[in-house]
């Protein structure tokens, strides 16, 4: 025993024991219950059950409710590349194929944002693999999208996700609807495991997923500690669950399941980290509630769209519920206000001088309004008076307008929907003119665009991270309706900016979806767009812009009178036509139409040619008959935006 010891001594100096083996969270301050496996139970004001029949029973919920599953769904889903190459080293991620030659990113650790189009890589030439490269770590090691990984998410689109025959949308609209009324939202993952009999271990690459499938959430309850640790009871110890179904009722506390030691397996089997319980008897009381306990890898969930937290959300009907019965009493009434077909809530009183006959009226009075309060009761009082006025009328009610009925739910109306960003345009209330109504369609395609984000994070990329892909996104397509003429708008600028681009030298493509993609880089030099500029303004005949058409400010204007011939000022001026005394000319000093041609001849030649000012001043005083002042003045007006001739002569001097 003393060299045993002596060994045990010499070990525990050798191992270190710095860190720790545990960490310490903060109680979290929902109140909650304990159920007698150990699950916890959210206290809410009223159970879940009664949200689900407040939001299939009040048009005031219903409506934004299945208006945002609607508008989120209507366009169905799509499938794109998360990245068109992405290193393996530092994870950046490139829409354009990154070669040796290129320069480094300017923003190396800026994500890029344009992955979602189907953008071509540099001219229509081959990437070499081998010229890749990672400008930001050098790495030359970098992913493509595998098209094989495509086919896994289309087929989860297009075929049956469970043996209901349910898509991928059916579910999907459950979900989303059980975070907007219950705001917790739970997917089923039921897997077919592959288990390795000798060892016991589970080989999840090779298990199957067999279905996807709802879990109602009032039956759902969280395995967790007081601190909202999940897999843990309260006494900070871990709980598993075997992954054989005959087990799934049994929580464990160790991370084997010792009763598939039977002789069939060799050793005993891998446990699950237990998440959740379902059981039956939470909500519905039914004459065999089941009880099953769900592991890690088996469920995906959304705890809180609306009011995020560790273990439950908080539904947004609770701060509103009292607003949506007030709806709901005052839909009742108008019902029985009608059905009735008379005014509710009245009295008939009739003056009698017995009092023994009031009495009995009284007492078949409170009968007959135990059995309907709504009708009208004669009530007979004793009174010494006759004659006129033997019978009265009292009207215990106003009229629906003397309650401002229509006003006041417009407003209950109208704060239920603000939570959930639908505005009374859909619940059928043409209010505040079309701009209002615009900015309220506005508003409710921003909680769309959220509601689907927060969809696509909470959910579809969970699946798509079991089906082991991580290189296409599935998500819903946007749900907002864009203007037809605006689309056009921008195409017409697009093109613009394309041609503009290829003037540039830039390789333009246009893909089958009708996408213009650019090339990284262009083919023309610096010079060459100074040439290709100075040609397009010599092609225009002037170094300005042309000038702009004379047009009306107003209706009743007078128009601007046009030019009656080539150098007249207006019709009916008296030196309108050529030849007359008067007549002012358009062309500048110097120019006439004798030497107009020659004079357009000259500024091309000494485009093409590069002549300096001097050449250029003295070959209009030989061939067009001008003096200097006329030449230097031409020149400069016309050819001072192509180049800079007196820099060039400060040069030479």
């Amino acid at each position: 025993m003393g060299f045993r010891d002596y060994l045990t001594n010499v070990s525990k100096a050798f191992i270190n024991k710095s860190n720790t083996e545990t960490t310490v969270r903060p109680s979290i301050t929902t109140p909650y219950m304990s159920t007698d496996t150990g699950a916890k139970l959210p206290i809410f004001p009223f159970p879940l059950m009664m949200i689900y029949e407040l939001a299939d029973n009040i048009d005031a919920l219903r409506i934004p409710i299945e208006t945002i599953n609607r508008e989120m769904f209507k366009n169905g889903f799509e499938i794109v590349e998360k990245w068109k190459y992405k290193c393996e080293n530092c994870g950046k991620e490139f829409q354009y194929a990154p070669t040796i030659d290129d320069k480094p990113d300017e923003q190396p650790f800026e994500q890029n944002q344009d992955n979602e189009t189907n953008a071509i890589p540099k001219a229509k030439a081959i990437i070499d693999e081998s010229q890749l490269q990672c400008d930001t770590c050098g790495n030359t090691n970098l992913r493509r999208p595998v098209p094989e990984h495509r086919l896994i998410l289309e087929n989860l689109i297009t075929k049956p996700v469970n043996g209901n025959q349910q898509t991928l949308e059916d579910l999907a609209r459950q979900l989303e609807r059980d975070l907007e009324i219950e705001d917790n939202a739970y997917l089923l993952v039921l897997k077919q495991y592959n288990i390795n009999d000798r060892t016991g271990e589970i080989n999840h690459d090779q298990s199957e997923i067999k279905e996807y499938l709802r879990i109602d959430p009032p039956q759902v309850a969280m395995i967790c500690d007081s601190d909202g640790r999940l897999g843990y009871n309260d006494k900070h110890e871990p709980i598993f669950v075997c992954p054989y179904f005959e087990h799934r009722r049994t929580r464990l506390h160790k991370d084997t399941c010792e009763k598939t030691d039977d002789g069939v397996h060799s050793n005993p089997v891998k446990a699950l980290k237990a998440l959740i319980e379902v059981n039956a008897v939470y909500s519905i009381g039914t004459p065999q509630p089941k009880s099953v306990i769900y592991g890690e890898g088996e469920v995906v969930w959304k705890a809180g769209k609306y009011k995020p937290s560790l273990v439950y959300g908080f539904s947004p009907i609770y701060a509103v519920w009292s607003k949506a019965m007030t709806l709901s009493h005052m839909d009742e009434y108008v019902r029985k206000y009608f059905d009735k077909m008379r005014p509710p809530r009245g009295m008939l009183v009739i003056a009698s001088r017995n009092y023994e006959t009031f009495r009995k009226s009284w007492g078949e009075l409170e009968m007959r309004a135990a059995e309907d309060p709504y009708m009208i009761h004669p009530l007979m009082v004793e009174s010494d008076k006759g004659g006129k006025n033997m019978a009265q009328w009292i009207d215990f009610t106003g009229s629906l307008r003397e309650l401002e009925f229509i006003e006041v739910r417009k407003e209950l109306r109208q704060l239920i929907g603000a939570i959930y960003g639908v505005l009374p345009l859909y619940f059928g209330e043409m209010v505040g003119g079309w701009s209002q109504e615009g900015l309220q369609v506005t508003i409710t395609n921003r909680a769309v665009k959220w509601g689907q984000d927060i969809l696509s994070k909470a959910f579809f990329d969970k699946i798509a991270e079991m089906l082991n892909v991580d290189d296409w996104h599935l998500r819903l397509k946007g749900g907002e309706e864009n203007d037809k003429l605006r689309e056009l708008q921008t195409d017409g600028v697009e093109i613009q900016n394309m041609a503009i681009l290829q003037q540039m030298g830039f390789d333009i493509t246009r893909t089958h979806t009708g996408e213009f993609k650019v090339s990284k880089e262009t083919a023309l030099s610096a010079s060459d767009m100074m040439m290709n500029d100075m040609q397009a303004r010599m092609g225009r005949g002037r170094g300005t812009a042309s000038p702009k058409e004379n047009r009306q400010n107003m209706q009743g204007e007078p128009l601007q009178t046009r030019p009656s011939d080539m150098g007249g000022v207006s019709q009916g001026f008296p030196a309108s036509g050529s030849g007359t005394t008067m007549s002012k000319k358009a062309y500048n000093d110097g120019i006439t139409p004798d030497n107009f041609d020659v004079i357009k001849s000259l500024l091309q030649t000494a485009v093409n040619y590069d002549w300096n000012k001097g050449k250029m001043v003295d070959e209009l005083r030989k061939q067009a008959g001008m003096t200097v002042r006329q030449a230097r003045d031409l020149v400069k007006n016309e050819l001072s935006m192509v180049k800079r001739w007196e820099d060039v002569d400060e040069e030479k001097s």
